[in-house]
Formats: structure tokens, C-alpha cells, sequence
């Protein structure tokens, strides 16, 4: 209530907003003393344009001016019809109009844009059915208060009720919607300006105004003007309408002016016409049958100028929407650097936009209008029209690279289609952007050969590796069985110690060249899986008894354990399965100082044919921290570069394994803490010896029958 108040006072001091409520009150009551003259009964006019000022004020400045509006219609019954103030039938028309009108412009603010009211056909009849339906009732109320106070016999009740409301819709047609256009917008944006803020815009989407008045030039304002007094002079002040009744020439400058100028030129010609119509009235009067006929007359054409402009500034707002949207369309186009084509289902070219036309294969002129298939031939063009015909058939976009010979070379092209949606929803032509791609291509060929030569390379220097894997591992053997027999000799124990250390070399040398061996066997893919029947916890136990005794070297203890849903005997490479092992025992048994090494074996998935088995090595050695954990699995990678001064290793131990198991269709991984110890996971997977396969098929059925 504050905030309302405070509104209130600051529009007192605003000489935008109070200087305008004075010239609305002095105009309400002038308009109300011209129609004096124009009565057909006692308080009932041919037309009434006063009531067209207060919709527009109320409509378009707001409802806080409606007690102006009730003062200006006291004044006007005490002036000009010398009302007492006092009289029941004077405070009754006052309400009556009044409030039957306010109660309409209240519902036009919410149905009507502020910035542009009248711009579609829409707007017009939603703003008609209003005014006209709030004329039906005041009409009917007003000559009834008129017919009480006994100003209007009984029985002229009907004709008075009638004139009332065609009187009130001619100035709701002609006058509202020209004030609305033409006035109150002004007087509103200076008001705001005044208090310091900018102007508020409506909801909805902005649309164009139409041309202004005079924006066809001088020449024709004025045979637009000469055309209205013209048509005025006939009607009224010529012999000929009297004896033809040439009403309807009144139809041809409002028609012409609507056409031209759109709702801003037909609100100002139906003014022009009423207006000159009362002063041609004035000075050549006419008997009550011909002012009621003309009374009708002037209504239509108010309302066929109305409806005509509406339509003409909605078709130029959807042209400028048309030509706005072109022009963006056009700069876009040069922004993004692309060539744009629009084709139909059967491969045409439509239309074509490009800021280069060097970057067209054939000219402009010549692509147009030619289906690409004319154009480049049916090898190339019957792919375009397949992917043409797909995209407007799903709807969806695709994309498409394709390549076309500029004269002695070729060009590569990436195209990005997109369906064009019919007002219909369905799509009948498409838009494709083209984007030059040469230069990328020609860096991929590039970057290809370059990376096939590099694996070529590297492929051959694996195979190199695996080839002569037995010419590194003759020669060691031939040192450490040398080195052996000697150390079985009578020797003295400085011989000795030279000789172990040279064994001690000679095997450390043996297993980095194994494991780089293997490596490159791996990585040449020379390792192929032997696969034969075997005993599985009898396999597992032989390897970890030899790896045993390396643990208790150290103190540590290595167990195992085999579930009993494993299976006895499986079909697969045991020898690869030992090396896995091997490997990630050894690096338990390596990385723990004290504590335990263990073994787990269980069953994770198995059917008729095979099982996949679930390996577990745990240790409580150091543990590893997450960060390094993903990259120990690399080639040639320890997590602290101070493990191999500590631990010696080649970091190709993992790398190895990791590719083994992926051999035997499994995936390894590792769950570890620093300073916790860690789990290595691995599964693998093999096919069931015949007799574990009936067992399993047999154990199944019985599960089945349970």
C-alpha cells in the first residue's frame, strides 16, 4: 500500500503524466459538446468519440486515469446537456459508461502489446469483440437509464438502444485504434523518460510497424488526402450521391491508404472520413433516415479499414521477418567461412550461398537449378542423392565427406546436412554446409603413412627380436654352463668368488634378455597359447614349491589355496599360466620384507564348455600408491624410479603379463596401499577337459532339477 502511495504522488509531480489528464478531461468534454449536434434522441448520438478517447486513454496511458474519466463525464452532463449533479439519471450514465468501458480497456492491457498493439489480423478481432460486446451492454443499459428517467419515450427504447451501440462502436473503431497508434505510445515513453527509466517493452516477440503515414512521399499524402475530401464533397455535398446513394465511395481512400500504409494509414483515413463526415454534416444536413444509414456506413468502413490495415502490416511484419532473417542468413554464411546449399529430394540445387565463388566447382549461374548428378556424374552424384532422400525421409542430419575434381586436382569437402522443415512439418528440401577440407586430409594421409611406416618399423624389429631370440640365450647358456663346471672344479676361493660373481652377472643378464625377449615376441605377436590338458592344482603347486624356497631365503611364507569348485583338469597353455605366476610371485616375494605371500584360485564363471578362474596374489609388502597404479602395467615403468636402485628390475615383468592374460581372455589389475601391501587380479580362461565338461553338464542338471 507504501509502494502504491508513493507511485501515486511521484505521477502528481510529473508534468508528462497530470498535464495529459487535463487536456484528456478538456477533450472528453469538447468531443461530448460537437455530437450535441448530431442527437438523434435526446442523449443519444449519431456517434460518439468520447467514448473512443477513454478506452484509448485507459487502455494505453493506464487505469489510474478512470476517476478522470467519470469527472470528464459529470462536466460533460452539466455543460453540455445542463444536467443537475445531483440527478440519479446523471450519476447512473456516468457508472454506466464509465465503468463499462474501464472494465474493457482493463481487459485490452492484457490482450493488447503496449509497444504495438494492432498487428496482426488477431489482435484486431480480439480487440473488436471486446469493444463491440462492452458497446452491446453499455448501449443497452445506457437508453434504459434514459427510458427511466423518461428523456426517451418507450416506445423509441429499441431504436435508441441501436443507435447507442453502432454510435459508440464508430468511435471504438476509428478514434481508439488511432490514438492507440498514434498518441498515447508518445505520451507514455515522455512520461517514463521524465521520471528516469526506460521504457518497458510487452511480452511477446517484436514485430515491424508498419510504413508511416507519410512515407510514400508528398505527392501521394496528398492525393491520398484530396482522394478522402473528394469522396466526402460526392457524398455529402453533391446532387448526384442524393439522387444514387454513392455511400460506398467512402470505401475507396480507405482501402487505397490501407494498402499503402498498412494499420498506421487505416486508423488515420477512418478518423479523416468521420471527422470530415460530422463537418459535411454540419454544413449540408441530412434528414434522420439518411443519418442512420450513414451511421451503419461509417461503421463499416471503419472496420474494413481496420481489418485491411491489420492484414497489410502483418503481411510487411512477415516480410521484413523474411527479408531480417535473409540478411542474417547472408552474414552467417560470411562468417562462418562455409559454402551453404539448399537441395531438393531429387538432388537439385536450389539455391547457393557463398562469399567465394572460386570455391565452386562449376559457376553459380551454371549450378543452379541442375541436379548434381547432371553436374558431376552418377558415380558421384548417387551417393549425395541417396544421403539427400535419407535425411529428408528421417528427419535426422547427417554428415558426409566427399571429393571433386577441380581441374587437375581434387578436393576434399565436409558436408553437414540438415532437413528443412515445410510449414506442414514435413521436410521436402535440405541444407547442407560444405566446408573445404583438403588441407586435412592431406595432413591424415600424411600422418597415416608416417604411422604405418613407424609400426612397419617397429614390426620389424620385434620380429628381428623374436627371430634371433635363441642366438642371445645359446651363447649365456654356453657362459653359465662353462661358469658352472668350473665352480664344480678344484679351485681356490679367490677363483671361486670371481666365478660366482661372473654366474651372478651372466644370469642377471640371462633373465633381462628373456624378459625383452619375450616382450618383443609379445609385441610381434609371435606368442601363440599351446593348448593341452592338465592338472591343475598339481601344475600350480610345482610352480609355487619352486618359488617357495626363494621366499624362504627371505623369511617370508608363501601359501596357496585352491577352492573346490575348480575344476581338476582344464584345456589350455600351462606353460603361460606358470610364467603369469612367476612373475607376479616373484614380485611379491621381491617387494616384501617380512610377513607372507599367498595364493588364491577360485571359480568366477563356468557352463558347459569352459571356466573362467579368478587368481588372487597377496603380499604385505610396501604396497603401491594410487597414483602410480595405472602405470605400472606399462612397458619399461616402476612406480618410484627408487625401486629399480632398491629392487633391480626391468619394469617389462607386468607388460609381459598383462599381455599374457589378455591372450588367455582375461584382464589384470591390482588393488594396493602404500605401505599396506598389495592384491594382483587376474582371470583367465579355459575350456574343460572331456570328463570335467560331464561332470559340470551333470552337477548343472541337477541344480536344475533342485
Amino acid at each position: 500500500m507504501e509502494e502504491k502511495a508513493a507511485r501515486f504522488f511521484r505521477a502528481l509531480r510529473n508534468p508528462w503524466r497530470v498535464g495529459p489528464g487535463i487536456v484528456i478531461v478538456a477533450l472528453y468534454i469538447l468531443l461530448d459538446r460537437m455530437t450535441v449536434f448530431f442527437q438523434m434522441w435526446q442523449g443519444v448520438s449519431a456517434w460518439y468519440p468520447p467514448v473512443g478517447l477513454e478506452v484509448a486513454v485507459l487502455t494505453g496511458l493506464g487505469m489510474t486515469y478512470a476517476p478522470l474519466m467519470g469527472l470528464a463525464g459529470i462536466c460533460s452532463s452539466i455543460l453540455n446537456y445542463h444536467e443537475s449533479p445531483f440527478s440519479v439519471a446523471t450519476w447512473m450514465m456516468v457508472v454506466i459508461s464509465v465503468g463499462g468501458y474501464s472494465g474493457a480497456s482493463y481487459l485490452l492491457r492484457r490482450m493488447l502489446r503496449d509497444h504495438a498493439p494492432f498487428q496482426t489480423l488477431g489482435d484486431v478481432f480480439r480487440y473488436l469483440v471486446v469493444a463491440m460486446s462492452t458497446a452491446i451492454v453499455v448501449g443497452t443499459l445506457g437508453p434504459l437509464a434514459l427510458t427511466w428517467d423518461g428523456t426517451i419515450p418507450r416506445a423509441d427504447y429499441s431504436k435508441a438502444a441501436l443507435s447507442w451501440m453502432v454510435g459508440d462502436s464508430v468511435a471504438l473503431v476509428c478514434l481508439t485504434p488511432f490514438l492507440l497508434l498514434h498518441v498515447t505510445p508518445w505520451l507514455r515513453r515522455r512520461a517514463e523518460s521524465y521520471e528516469g527509466r526506460e521504457p518497458l517493452a510487452s511480452a511477446g516477440p517484436k514485430r515491424i510497424r508498419a510504413k508511416a503515414f507519410g512515407g510514400r512521399g508528398s505527392l501521394e499524402v496528398l492525393a491520398q488526402a484530396g482522394s478522402i475530401a473528394l469522396a466526402l464533397w460526392i457524398v455529402f455535398g453533391s446532387h448526384l450521391a442524393q439522387s444514387f446513394e454513392l455511400f460506398y465511395l467512402l470505401f475507396l481512400p480507405t482501402i487505397w491508404i490501407a494498402v499503402r500504409h498498412g494499420m498506421s494509414g487505416a486508423t488515420t483515413a477512418t478518423l479523416m472520413l468521420n471527422l470530415g463526415a460530422m463537418m459535411m454534416l454540419r454544413v449540408a444536413p441530412e434528414d434522420m433516415q439518411r443519418l442512420g444509414v450513414l451511421q451503419f456506413l461509417m461503421l463499416i468502413v471503419s472496420l474494413t479499414g481496420l481489418c485491411l490495415g491489420a492484414l497489410i502490416t502483418e503481411r510487411e511484419t512477415s516480410e521484413q521477418g523474411l527479408r531480417d532473417g535473409e540478411a542474417r542468413l547472408l552474414a552467417m554464411v560470411e562468417a562462418i567461412d562455409e559454402i551453404v546449399f539448399e537441395f531438393d529430394n531429387a538432388g537439385v540445387i536450389r539455391n547457393v550461398w557463398t562469399t567465394n565463388e572460386t570455391a565452386l566447382a562449376r559457376p553459380r549461374s551454371e549450378i543452379l537449378g541442375a541436379s548434381i548428378v547432371q553436374i558431376f556424374g552418377e558415380k558421384i552424384g548417387r551417393p549425395f542423392i541417396e544421403t539427400l532422400q535419407r535425411v529428408i525421409s528421417t528427419g535426422r542430419g547427417e554428415s558426409i565427406e566427399y571429393s571433386l575434381p577441380f581441374g587437375s586436382e581434387v578436393r576434399w569437402f565436409l558436408g553437414r546436412i540438415s532437413p528443412i522443415q515445410s510449414p506442414d512439418g514435413a521436410a521436402k528440401t535440405v541444407c547442407m554446409t560444405a566446408r573445404d577440407i583438403t588441407p586435412r586430409r592431406e595432413a591424415e594421409d600424411e600422418l597415416r603413412r608416417a604411422k604405418e611406416a613407424a609400426e612397419t618399423a617397429s614390426q620389424a624389429k620385434s620380429e628381428f627380436l623374436a627371430n634371433i631370440s635363441h642366438e642371445f640365450r645359446t651363447p649365456m647358456n654356453g657362459i653359465l654352463g662353462m661358469t658352472e663346471l668350473i665352480l664344480d672344479t678344484e679351485i681356490n676361493s679367490e677363483q671361486r668368488e670371481y666365478l660366482e660373481m661372473v654366474k651372478s652377472s651372466a644370469d642377471s643378464l640371462l633373465r633381462l634378455l628373456s624378459d625383452i625377449l619375450d616382450f618383443s615376441k609379445v609385441e610381434a605377436g609371435k606368442v601363440e597359447l599351446v593348448d593341452h590338458e592338465f592338472a591343475l592344482a598339481p601344475s600350480l603347486a610345482e610352480t609355487l614349491q619352486v618359488m617357495r624356497f626363494r621366499a624362504q631365503q627371505k623369511g617370508i611364507e608363501l601359501r596357496w589355496r585352491v577352492d573346490a569348485n575348480v575344476p581338476e583338469r582344464v584345456m589350455g597353455d600351462a606353460t603361460r599360466l606358470r610364467q603369469v605366476l612367476v612373475n607376479l610371485v616373484g614380485n611379491a616375494i621381491k617387494f616384501t620384507e617380512r610377513g607372507e605371500v599367498s595364493v588364491q584360485v577360485e571359480t568366477q564363471a563356468l557352463d558347459d564348455t569352459r571356466v573362467i578362474l579368478h587368481f588372487r596374489v597377496t603380499d604385505s609388502g610396501i604396497g603401491i600408491p594410487k597414483e602410480k597404479q595405472s602405470m605400472i602395467f606399462e612397458a619399461f615403468t616402476q612406480a618410484d624410479s627408487s625401486t629399480t636402485r632398491n629392487y633391480g628390475g626391468t619394469g617389462l615383468g607386468l607388460a609381459i603379463t598383462t599381455r599374457l592374460v589378455m591372450l588367455m581372455e582375461g584382464k589384470l589389475w591390482v588393488e594396493s596401499e602404500w605401505g599396506q601391501g598389495s592384491t594382483f587380479h587376474f582371470t583367465v580362461t579355459f575350456r574343460l577337459a572331456p570328463q570335467e565338461s560331464a561332470l559340470a553338464m551333470r552337477d548343472q542338471h541337477r541344480e536344475d532339477a533342485l
